[in-house]
């Protein structure tokens, strides 16, 4: 071979590749004009949006048995869904990581400024150590529904129940 067929060679291997390259720059600009619209947009309305898992399913209703059973005009039942709310949320607060023995001691680790409703959860949790503690203590149907209405507040702000 020759020097002159060597760089004819080169020349015809160079300008093939140069196309190559402009082919395939070409090709990728496309790709990414394509896949634009796949890309997520993260504004306000989808982050405000809802996803609904298994275990959301599971805890709402769950809560809905709790306010069925507080309705109930029983004595025995009120009690019952009080103590059944308040283990929810005890539940909630251990998954939560928590630290503490009891939920008295996760509650003192939260704070008022990340949510608004602590003060009422913490006086619900109270009504529940009177019934617990406190032989023949009763509470009337007003009285119950404030407390479950209470638990059910601060569900609500974690976002374990719906916005009813």
């Amino acid at each position: 071979m020759d020097n002159t067929t060597i760089v004819s060679f080169y020349e015809t291997a160079r300008m093939v590749f140069i196309f190559l390259d402009v082919f395939f720059l070409v090709f990728f600009i496309f790709l990414i004009v394509k896949a634009w619209r796949f890309v997520p947009r993260y504004n306000e309305a989808s982050t405000s949006e809802r996803v609904y898992t298994l275990g959301n399913v599971v805890l709402q209703e769950r809560w809905e048995s709790i306010i069925g059973r507080s309705k109930i005009n029983s004595a025995e039942s009120i009690r019952l869904a009080i103590l059944d709310a308040d283990n929810m949320v005890d539940e909630l607060l251990s998954r939560m990581s928590l630290k503490g023995e009891n939920m008295a001691d996760r509650l003192e680790n939260l704070s008022v400024d990340d949510f608004g409703s602590l003060s009422r959860l913490s006086s619900a949790h109270r009504i529940r150590n009177r019934i617990v503690h406190e032989p023949g203590f009763t509470i009337s149907q007003e009285e119950a529904q404030k407390v479950i209405a209470d638990y059910g507040s601060f569900l609500k702000e974690i976002g374990v129940i719906d916005q009813k």
